[in-house]
């Protein structure tokens, strides 16, 4: 019984059908076939992901950029002045001053005309021929701190020098210092400006030289103090006397080029596949600090919006009859235009300039644009009719493209990469008189 029960089992086992060799390599094809598109697929949906990353990534430097630059705009000439250079600006004691130049050009804003390339004309190649020339701005105010502190100011056989008192607003800002802020020392840095305020007095300026322990903080000579020998009715006493003091600082925003330069970003911004990406030209917008002479400060030297191609500015102002500011006050707006509206560039210009009048404006329309790491798309698009791009060219990444007109050829790779433009517009309260 048992042998006719394995051999039917065998009978039956012998009588199924296998596989033949072409139904395996049919059967492999197909499924080399559905792999390669699993991996198409793949390789694409990664692709695509990477480079949405690469525009949010645009998009949040764009916005971190603008957020910091309107938030130092918005305290423009805040406990200073709009311009000290008003021949009868009654806000201020004496005459304007001579030197030092960051005392001398001491405004609210100072907006300067294709300043980035001014500043840093082998660097902006990129922006350059994109068609993009950005502009630079210098602000100035009490940008690190909102306190007016209370001192005694006091002559100590010519050195003049303020002893701050023991206010509500010292006991605050050492308070905030150990959450993390500055502490006095951080804020009287050598080289800001000192308002000095009395009540019912214009007010006074001067240096800063260094502060020592015990809360004195020196002040430059020259310029020193004007003291009542030269101005009778608002000068201080050669005795000293107790005032309010607030500390100014002056600020640059450009667009430049941190590549290979010796500061704490440097491995940051550092070039990666420059063949594919253009790395080697990169530009970011950099906030620095300016100095009693003009000069930049490089241990302030802050990154604020990687990937940063053009910055342009609008304003609005105030006419310059100051009659008519009183009587029948108008605003007129020049905003940003694709040929550079000169009125900004005069208004807004440095005080030095002839037919400067910074402390006439009364805002300021930024537009910011940043673009992403890598270039992904083949074409261009027509500029906006206010100069704005949608795309940015890398040059070099494909021969004989270098410039915006240059025709792409057919499967070359891309060499468009695509922006991000961000506009504000940023009211200045603080430049409305009185100062």
């Amino acid at each position: 019984m048992r042998e006719r029960r394995t051999s039917a089992a065998r009978a039956r086992a012998s009588g199924q059908r296998g596989f033949t060799l072409v139904e395996l390599l049919v059967a492999m094809a197909a499924g080399l076939i559905v792999s390669l598109a699993a991996f198409l697929l793949s390789k694409n949906a990664t692709r695509f992901f990477q480079n949405e990353a690469r525009a949010s990534a645009s998009h949040l430097g764009a916005t971190i950029g603008l957020n910091r630059l309107a938030a130092d705009l918005q305290r423009a000439a805040y406990l200073s002045t709009g311009n000290i250079q008003v021949t009868a600006d009654a806000q201020r004691c004496g005459a304007p001053p001579v030197a030092p130049t960051g005392l001398r050009l001491l405004a609210g804003v100072a907006i300067q005309r294709q300043g980035s390339v001014f500043l840093h004309p082998s660097e902006l190649g990129q922006s350059i021929v994109n068609g993009m020339w950005p502009d630079a701005i210098v602000i100035g105010g009490s940008l690190n701190s909102t306190e007016v502190f209370e001192a005694r100011v006091v002559n100590d056989g010519g050195t003049w020098y303020a002893l701050l008192l023991d206010s509500a607003a010292s006991r605050r800002t050492s308070e905030r210092a150990q959450g993390g802020a500055e502490n006095l020392s951080g804020i009287f840095q050598a080289g800001r400006i000192l308002r000095i305020s009395r009540p019912n007095q214009p007010h006074l300026y001067a240096v800063i030289d260094r502060m020592e322990p015990g809360n004195l903080v020196y002040l430059k000579s020259p310029p020193g103090v004007t003291t009542r020998e030269v101005e009778p009715d608002c000068g201080l006493p050669l005795s000293g006397a107790h005032a309010w003091v607030s500390v100014i600082s002056r600020v640059r925003y450009d667009i430049r080029s941190l590549v290979g330069k010796s500061t704490s970003y440097r491995s940051l911004v550092a070039p990666i596949s420059p063949a594919l990406t253009g790395d080697n030209g990169r530009t970011e917008l950099v906030r620095v600090e300016l100095d009693d002479e003009d000069q930049e400060k490089p241990e302030t030297l802050e990154l604020i919006a990687e990937y940063a191609v053009d910055l342009k500015f609008g304003i609005s102002a105030v006419q310059a009859d100051k009659a008519q500011q009183r009587t029948n006050p108008q605003i007129t707006r020049y905003p940003i235009t694709a040929t550079d509206n000169a009125n900004v560039y005069t208004i807004a210009a440095a005080n030095n300039q002839p037919g400067a009048r910074p402390e006439d404006v009364r805002s300021v329309q930024i537009r910011l644009s940043t673009r992403t790491r890598a270039p992904d798309r083949d074409v261009g698009f027509p500029v906006g009719t206010d100069g704005r791009r949608l795309r940015f060219l890398i040059p070099g990444i494909v021969a004989g493209v270098n410039t915006p007109a240059d025709t792409v050829p057919a499967g070359a790779s891309p060499v468009f990469a695509r922006m991000r433009t961000l506009y504000a517009d940023v009211a200045l309260p603080n430049q409305a008189e009185p100062r």
